[in-house]
């Protein structure tokens, strides 16, 4: 069983008839996974047999003219995913943004090889591009957090704390590399020259750099079940919020936080959580545990 994280950011057209025919080729080989089409690009997780995933990549190729695919692979044991996705959005990730110049303007891509050097130069600015949960499980030795609620409050948070004239070089990283080339693109259009990008993401580095050598600290975020991995790109463990869908600690049988009585707020990440969600989420919960009691896999919300 493989997993295949991958991105390029290309023209797209005819996005309608590419989701159906991807959804009819993928669900035939037995491929899950979420994929996000858009008029920018495609971006997407697959899971599936080596050869199916492969063959579902090189068809997608062909059809789109794609030809410099970012690509992540690695070996599981389970299917992070329980049923195949594949959306229409306007952006593969949400920036909200004036379209950068992604075709001619983006970061420089550092290998996680060289990743260290750069990182650990005094002269340079190194910015997690994630948000605030994601970076507080883990992130690179020395590297600023943001604070984000999203990637789109991301422009915000430069627009106040970077400046082009004295910030003369800025590396930034994401998981698997995407959020960068929008970030990269956007700051080189602000008049930023240098800025580099973690080519591959943080999936990249944790698989190439030894252990022993890594600059990491603490677990990934990853947005499938396995919701956090270690260094060696094992789950750990970790559980995911059934209401915000973040990680979280003391989460009870259904997959909730406690929960303010008087405010209907979860007293982890705050989200107001009224009654009605609050008693579906459950619900929701006890339907899962049912169907496993019965071997049988319960798929949760079709969002």
């Amino acid at each position: 069983m493989i997993l295949t994280s991958f991105y390029q950011f290309l023209p797209v057209n005819g996005l309608p008839l590419l989701r159906c025919r991807m959804e009819t080729r993928a669900r035939d080989a037995g491929v899950l996974g979420t994929v996000l089409i858009a008029p920018e690009g495609i971006n997407g997780s697959l899971t599936g047999p080596d050869e199916a995933v492969t063959g579902l990549l090189d068809w997608l190729s062909a059809q789109i003219g794609a030809d410099s695919w970012v690509v992540n692979r690695q070996a599981v044991e389970n299917p992070p995913f329980r049923r195949l996705k594949v959306r229409i959005r306007p952006e593969i990730i949400r920036f909200d943004q004036p379209d950068p110049n992604l075709a001619t303007r983006v970061g420089r891509h550092i290998p996680p090889g060289q990743w260290n050097d750069l990182i650990r130069r005094e002269d340079v600015r190194v910015i997690d591009t994630r948000n605030d949960y994601e970076v507080r499980l883990g992130s690179f030795e020395g590297a600023e957090n943001p604070g984000t609620d999203t990637f789109r409050d991301f422009a915000r948070w430069v627009d106040e704390h970077l400046d082009p004239e004295t910030d003369r070089n800025v590396a930034m990283f994401c998981t698997g590399g995407v959020r960068c080339e929008k970030a990269s693109a956007w700051l080189a259009e602000k008049g930023f020259d240098n800025v580099f990008q973690l080519k591959g993401g943080i999936l990249s580095y944790l698989d190439e750099v030894p252990v022993e050598e890594s600059c990491w600290q603490g677990e990934c975020f990853v947005f499938d079940d396995r919701v956090s991995i270690d260094h060696r790109l094992r789950p750990t463990g970790r559980s995911l919020c059934q209401a915000c869908r973040r990680p979280a600690e003391a989460l009870d049988a259904a997959g909730l936080p406690p929960v303010d009585e008087s405010t209907r707020r979860c007293l982890d990440c705050g989200q107001a959580i009224d009654s009605r969600r609050l008693a579906g989420l459950r619900e929701r919960a006890r339907q899962v545990r049912l169907a496993r009691q019965k071997g049988k896999e319960h798929l949760g919300p079709q969002d």
